[in-house]
């Protein structure tokens, strides 16, 4: 499945999510190979939130809807450039969709992450190291440098 296919179905799967009177959903991802945090909003007049002076409401993201979000970070991988480390899906009550990713800058995250894990993103999803930024070049070197580390105290035992 191509990214455009994967993003039509991850739309499809958050517009089902919108309930009367609300304008629009905001699905936001942070992820990595092993692990991911989402936020979802639906704004209605009614909600119990608000964020610039728009009220909404938070709900947790079916698992079908993450895992189609998974599958589009694979299908929007490039050879040599990775893929996303966040993204933003905005589906309208119209059923418009539209959505931005991020490729370069570091990912929100609702707790610390494990430069392990940008090891192990890069592992499966690599990047030159030309496409690399500063902050994610450093991840990578943590992780690395943590995971020689681990093997060679498990060899000393």
């Amino acid at each position: 499945m191509d990214n455009l296919d994967s993003f039509e179905v991850l739309a499809r799967e958050i517009f089902v999510l919108l309930e009367d009177g609300d304008s629009r959903i905001e699905y936001r991802t942070s992820m990595l190979r092993d692990t991911s945090v989402t936020w979802v909003r639906r704004f209605n007049p009614a909600g119990p939130s608000e964020v610039a002076d728009e009220r909404y409401f938070s709900l947790a993201a079916p698992y079908e809807v993450r895992e189609s979000a998974r599958r589009l970070r694979a299908a929007c991988y490039r050879e040599g450039g990775g893929t996303w480390f966040s993204a933003r899906i905005v589906v309208t009550s119209a059923g418009e969709a539209t959505a931005d990713y991020n490729y370069d800058q570091e990912p929100e995250w609702d707790a610390p992450v494990d430069s392990v894990l940008y090891t192990n993103d890069q592992d499966r999803y690599p990047r030159d190291e030309s496409a690399q930024p500063a902050w994610l070049k450093q991840k990578i070197a943590e992780g690395r440098a943590q995971i020689i580390a681990e093997n060679n105290r498990a060899r000393r035992r």
